[in-house]
């Protein structure tokens, strides 16, 4: 695949197939993302892929709270589509299916460019999902985690040592086909 058509046919998938993940396939998509580039080189990043059923089902119990917080945000952001609460709560608790999520860290705590830090890990996780794309894998990226004040239990639980939780990753092969929303105008300008 071309790096534009990923970039332009990516979307995020939240209902996915039972079909495992090959750990080949795994590894390429976890090495794109430590391809990223960083703030002067220090590669803020760290992941956990989980895979295992029973692990996977513990990150769901700790969706079971997100959702349950995170409802006034959704109420309010979907006011005029009352039906996509639904839709989002079901993938919040059910992660969509996904045979494996990416837990996403912020190495260590105290980088002296925090911004810079966090840029570079929104960069990995870019990378991780155009490289899922690229094999035909669906990802969608979810912050309600860190949002809602998660983050500390999927650290303690996953990576105890390895920094601040800042965001999960679904991976797996897509069972819908999401037309892209409408890009809204006005975005940039040429000077």
């Amino acid at each position: 695949m071309e790096a534009r058509e990923a970039l332009l046919t990516r979307r995020s998938i939240r209902r996915y197939k039972p079909d495992p993940i090959s750990e080949t396939d795994l590894k390429e998509i976890l090495e794109a993302g430590l391809a990223a580039p960083s703030a002067i080189n220090l590669q803020h990043w760290y992941f956990v892929a989980v895979q295992n059923p029973q692990a996977l089902d513990e990150i769901k119990a700790v969706m079971g709270g997100v959702t349950e917080k995170f409802q006034p945000v959704l109420a309010e952001r979907f006011s005029r589509n009352p039906e996509q609460i639904g839709i989002t709560n079901r993938f919040l608790t059910t992660l969509g299916g996904a045979p494996v999520c990416v837990l996403v860290f912020l190495l260590k705590p105290d980088y002296p460019d925090r911004d810079g830090a966090m840029q570079s890990v929104s960069a990995a996780i870019e990378n991780l999902l155009l490289a899922a794309w690229d094999k035909g894998i669906g990802s969608c990226w979810l912050s309600a985690p860190q949002r809602m004040g998660f983050g500390p239990a999927l650290q303690e639980r996953f990576a105890p040592d390895k920094g601040e939780f800042v965001a999960m990753v679904t991976l797996g092969y897509p069972d819908q086909a999401p037309k892209m929303p409408p890009r809204r105008d006005g975005r940039y300008t040429i000077v």
